[in-house]
């Protein structure tokens, strides 16, 4: 989720979210926005998809070779996208979904970033204190940035924590221009 998504991939999710909920089927929508993830991946793979070469026909084996149990209704999704020419939304669909599911099902992700990777213990313990201070389950996705020095900046959705090294050096050089003056 490191780059910007577009809103209208939130819209689609949302209403995927609905057709799920009514079916009572979130699982094999998150296998299926996951495939049409696998699929829109890459710009040359829209581009493949998308282009005029390719017939309703092609599209559907193909989406029928990725996703072996696709419903129906699932494909209309798949092929209402290419009609509409935002195969390109796929990943930011799928993204969105995963986040709506989340919420619904009271799961946070967390993502971690130190300036090396922290073994299990660490990270099974932090997430415990994310879960208390959050109230909801919390799973940790950690990344590593030698350059923050120490310390950890943890995003949980749009809440960002930034308690590394380099933040408080940074505060305490404010600090001291601040006081200088």
């Amino acid at each position: 989720m490191a780059g910007t998504r577009d809103v209208a991939g939130r819209r689609y999710a949302a209403a995927v979210l609905a057709i799920a909920r009514q079916d009572g089927a979130l699982d094999s929508w998150a296998e299926a926005l996951e495939a049409l993830e696998s699929l829109t991946a890459r710009p040359e793979f829209v581009a493949a998809l998308q282009a005029d070469g390719m017939t309703d026909d092609k599209f559907q084996a193909i989406v029928r070779r990725v996703l072996p149990g696709v419903t129906p209704v699932q494909l209309n999704l798949f092929r209402l996208l290419r009609r509409k020419g935002r195969l390109g939304l796929g990943p930011d669909i799928a993204s969105f979904f995963r986040e709506l599911v989340d919420e619904e099902r009271g799961i946070a992700r967390a993502v971690v970033t130190s300036a090396v990777e922290p073994d299990d213990d660490r990270r099974s313990a932090l997430a415990r204190r994310l879960a208390e201070q959050t109230g909801k389950q919390v799973t940790v996705e950690t990344q590593v940035d030698p350059s923050i020095l120490g310390g950890l900046i943890v995003r949980i959705g749009d809440r960002l924590v930034d308690g590394s090294t380099r933040a408080r050096l940074r505060a305490l050089r404010t600090q001291l221009e601040r006081a200088a003056l």
